[in-house]
């Protein structure tokens, strides 16, 4: 099967998450992405967040080995990689995405709505994480992995 790359960023700020409303997919999710040839994860996870709400993030760092070397370079560590399972839409036939997800927070720029590609932005805290329908309004890894972040705090 197919895999494609994508990277994707969860946005967090004073115990909030910002979310946008998928317009294809009608459900809740981190800003994201398909990334382009010459772009990294992280690069490409900025540029998505920068498309989807007019942020600009930094990447909350994860422990890593920092290798500077003529043939090879670090980049930063994503919090978790994911192959997720993509049905076929259109034209378009089944296939899977390795999606380098990241932590960021907001460094600049104002939330602005990218009415191509989200139904809605907005902060959520966990509460109103948990209240959302599993599968219905929100994926449940999606829900799983946000649990997750706010009881570590972030």
């Amino acid at each position: 099967m197919e895999k494609q790359c994508t990277a994707t960023a969860y946005i967090f700020d004073n115990e909030k998450v910002l979310l946008i409303f998928h317009r294809k997919l009608s459900k809740w999710l981190p800003p994201g992405g398909h990334m382009y040839p010459h772009e990294t994860p992280p690069m490409a996870a900025k540029r998505e967040v920068k498309e989807e709400t007019g942020l600009e993030v930094e990447i909350i760092l994860q422990e890593n080995i920092w290798i500077e070397r003529w043939n090879a370079h670090s980049f930063e560590r994503p919090y978790l990689c994911l192959l997720e399972e993509i049905p076929p839409f259109g034209d378009q036939p089944a296939h899977q995405h390795v999606d380098f997800i990241y932590i960021t927070r907001p460094i600049g720029g104002e939330i602005k709505e990218n009415p191509c590609e989200t139904n809605g932005i907005r902060w959520f805290t966990l509460e109103e994480i948990e209240a959302l329908n599993p599968d219905e309004e929100i994926f449940v890894e999606t829900q799983q992995t946000l649990r997750h972040l706010f009881l570590r705090g972030f």
